[in-house]
């Protein structure tokens, strides 16, 4: 069991990689730190909502 999770760490690790890469070689435009933040923080308090919710 032990190797299939190492397997999957590895691939999930992988795919992570892949798509940091992606990101950096984009040549689109930048987005501002405060804007991703502020995405973020919308979306981490719309899942805190979500998650009470249905508790």
């Amino acid at each position: 069991m032990r190797r299939v999770l190492d397997r999957e760490k590895d691939l999930t690790d992988e795919i992570i990689r892949r798509k940091i890469r992606e990101a950096i070689d984009d040549p689109g435009s930048d987005i501002d730190a405060d804007t991703v933040f502020e995405r973020l923080e919308r979306r981490h308090a719309e899942r805190m909502k979500a998650e009470d919710g249905g508790a």
